[in-house]
């Protein structure tokens, strides 16, 4: 029985050499498997934390750009408001003329000595009078009249000289000067 004994305890020590080799060797790659998880997780944790940083960049820069254009807009609508005030004033101004400047307009834009019986002078009612006192060889309208400035109608056709309509067509550069004046 001793040699039973002895072969029991060999194949004993033996399956325990084994059992511990075979524990090691799992101990070992479980090492490795656990070392490449928190390599791969690092890697990952780096790399949402650099996402998340761009993100956060991207976030900050879009809303200082809206705020920037939020601002700039403000602005220029600030403007806008101011330059569309001044041309309200000039409106104003032009439709509010007295006597004198009216027939100095007319006299500017009008050539006394080319005016003749076909071409209808339709001017404002309240410097009829004048108007005709300036303008002997027109032929005045005593029917129709302007709220400003004046219009010459020949055939149908007629060259419309009143404000509202000069200001209209040049608004565009009036303001262009007027923020010139203004805001440089």
């Amino acid at each position: 029985m001793s040699n039973l004994d002895n072969l029991t305890s060999k194949i004993l020590n033996d399956a325990k050499i084994k059992a511990d080799e075979i524990v090691k060797a799992a101990q070992k790659t479980a090492a490795e498997k656990y070392k490449k998880e928190i390599g791969k997780y690092n890697s990952q944790k780096a790399s949402l934390e650099e996402s998340a940083v761009r993100d956060r960049d991207l976030a900050v820069e879009r809303i200082k750009s809206g705020a920037s254009l939020k601002v700039r807009n403000e602005k220029l609508k600030a403007k806008q408001q101011v330059i569309d005030k001044v041309i309200n004033r000039l409106r104003e101004k032009l439709l509010n003329m007295n006597e004198a400047e009216y027939i100095d307009y007319m006299k500017k834009n009008l050539d006394n000595s080319s005016l003749n019986k076909n071409q209808k002078l339709i001017v404002k009612k309240e410097f009829l009078r004048k108007v005709k006192k300036e303008f002997p060889n027109a032929n005045i309208s005593e029917k129709e009249f302007v709220n400003s400035g004046f219009i010459l109608e020949e055939n149908g056709v007629q060259e419309n000289y009143t404000f509202e309509v000069k200001l209209e067509f040049m608004r565009d550069d009036l303001e262009v000067q007027i923020s010139q004046l203004l805001f440089s």
